[in-house]
């Protein structure tokens, strides 16, 4: 007998029967237990009849696991080629992508009850600030909300802060040229994480806080943005597992569970300490968004201290990171593609006689940089999954063709619908003329199913300035420089996870400075 099989049982010589027995039968019970719930999961749950891999329907552990891994976004798209528009991907929760899921999912559903709730279970900052963020809230609190914060997305607004905006671009592309001179590789990715992070701090709290750009580093807030970001996934595939799974990951002090904690302190502590000294200054002429919430509010409409604590932290993330994943990636997808990199390249120096000539105005006439933009957040999402799922209502409803009961999460996933050949000829591949019409090839495209910025009552407050940041960003790069891909980088994309954000690596590239814009 081997020493290692008498290691194992010697805890049990000093055992009784009656213990053993008692252990027995307990094993025993909860074993079948766990059968019998897998079994009606499986065969007789409401969601049953819903198509899907049967593992998933029988525990939340794949999906969970796939969530915990960041690999969510592959994961979803994966099912729905195999399985259809409506899928089951554990065993309350089913995720569509049929051509009325925007409608009947994140619709404003008149005379049905109004929006579907959102899931709440592990908002990450839920109690933290004794209020509650517009992107966690319920129905009705997000509607106030967002009246309370419309005066800082208004047309005037976004024209008043358009300099603010250009300032920092700007202040990227003079950092650039001074690499571009030197001969340096450079992380564009970087750049221009750092330069929205900058211009969002701004935004939100009335000068340059992080200074990244400046300093050519991260700011540790904005470090542990990412952090945040990853925890709150850990939480939702957590809690989806078993809710004592989430509250000992939470309480015992486990490595991960450690640094999420201390990231999160700090992350909160510092987001106090800048909105209060943001508050402190009053209303003043910098156009920030608190400058217009307290200038253009209504009486009564006005951010509370403890509002604008849950708000700030997520403005600051949501209107940062999603517009640089999608300047990088684009400029990546145009590294990839040179013909399609010649048309906007062309465009881009054609149009504009000095660089002064570059505002959110005239790059809105530019189709196909554009076009460029569109069918990379069409291909690869800012915000491939979904973030917050909705509850079937009271009396559950009917989505693609499928009852889903009362109680049950529902989801949609660009990741998902963006890539899927029954929506989107050629899907997995970068096809930036789809959008310029005239082409007959993706005339019968799913257009309406392209969300980027969700849809409803519930959708981006922010797709505005996103939109008006990305297309500067891109234009402003391709007039000042020649850029080319590094080899390292050449499959940049691949096996990128996602956490709510995609964790991205380096994208390495080689500037050389074409003066007046070039050729």
């Amino acid at each position: 007998m081997s020493t290692e099989f008498l290691q194992l049982v010697s805890p049990l010589r000093n055992t009784t029967f009656t213990e053993l027995l008692t252990f027995t039968i307990l094993l025993t019970k909860c074993s079948a237990l766990a059968l019998t719930k897998a079994i009606y999961n499986v065969f007789f749950h409401p969601l049953s009849p819903v198509p899907g891999p049967k593992l998933y329907a029988m525990s939340s552990l794949p999906m969970s696991l796939s969530r915990a891994q960041g690999r969510s976004p592959y994961t979803f798209a994966a099912l729905h080629e195999q399985y259809g528009p409506i899928v089951r991907v554990s065993p309350n929760e089913v995720s569509c992508a049929g051509p009325s899921a925007f409608k009947d999912v994140y619709g404003p559903r008149y005379g049905k009850g109004g929006p579907l709730a959102r899931d709440m279970r592990t908002a990450p900052i839920k109690d933290t600030f004794s209020a509650m963020s517009m992107f966690q809230s319920s129905v009705q609190d997000h509607a106030r909300i967002r009246r309370q914060l419309n005066p800082a997305f208004s047309e005037k607004a976004s024209r008043e802060q358009e300099p603010l905006v250009m300032g920092y671009v700007d202040a990227m592309i003079e950092k650039l040229r001074a690499a571009a001179a030197g001969g340096q590789v450079v992380d564009i990715e970087k750049y221009t994480m750092w330069t929205t992070f900058d211009i969002q701090g701004d935004l939100v709290f009335g000068e340059d806080v992080f200074q990244c750009i400046s300093q050519e580093r991260y700011h540790p807030w904005t470090r542990s943005s990412m952090t945040w970001f990853t925890g709150g996934v850990y939480m939702h595939a957590l809690n989806d597992i078993s809710p004592l799974a989430l509250w000992l990951w939470q309480h015992v002090k486990w490595s991960y569970s450690s640094g999420y904690a201390a990231a999160t302190d700090y992350h909160l502590k510092t987001t106090l300490d800048l909105v209060d000294r943001r508050m402190a200054k009053g209303r003043t002429e910098h156009p920030d968004y608190m400058s217009f919430i307290t200038g253009s509010s209504k009486e009564g409409e006005v951010l509370t201290r403890e509002q604008m604590y849950a708000n700030a932290q997520m403005l600051v993330m949501a209107g940062s990171e999603t517009v640089a994943t999608v300047s990088a990636t684009a400029l990546f997808l145009l590294l990839t593609h040179p013909a399609a990199m010649a048309s906007v390249r062309r465009e881009v120096r054609a149009a504009f006689a000095e660089d002064a000539d570059i505002t959110a105005a005239s790059v809105a006439q530019l189709p196909h940089l554009l076009a460029a933009l569109d069918e990379t957040m069409r291909l690869w999402p800012p915000v491939a999954t979904s973030f917050n799922p909705r509850h079937a209502p009271a009396g559950g409803f009917t989505v693609d063709g499928y009852f889903v009961p009362e109680g049950a999460m529902v989801g949609l996933h660009n990741h998902a619908i963006g890539r899927w050949e029954r929506y989107f000829r050629d899907a997995k591949e970068f096809r930036p003329e789809r959008w310029l019409g005239g082409d007959e090839r993706y005339a019968d495209d799913a257009r309406d199913l392209f969300q980027p910025f969700s849809s409803g009552p519930l959708n981006c407050i922010g797709l505005t300035m996103g939109r008006m940041e990305t297309r500067v960003i891109l234009a402003k790069l391709l007039w000042h420089f020649d850029i080319e891909l590094v080899e390292e980088s050449a499959r940049w994309l691949d096996g990128q996870r996602n956490y709510i954000a995609w964790h991205k690596p380096p994208l390495l590239v080689r500037l050389t400075s074409v003066g007046g814009g070039g050729a």
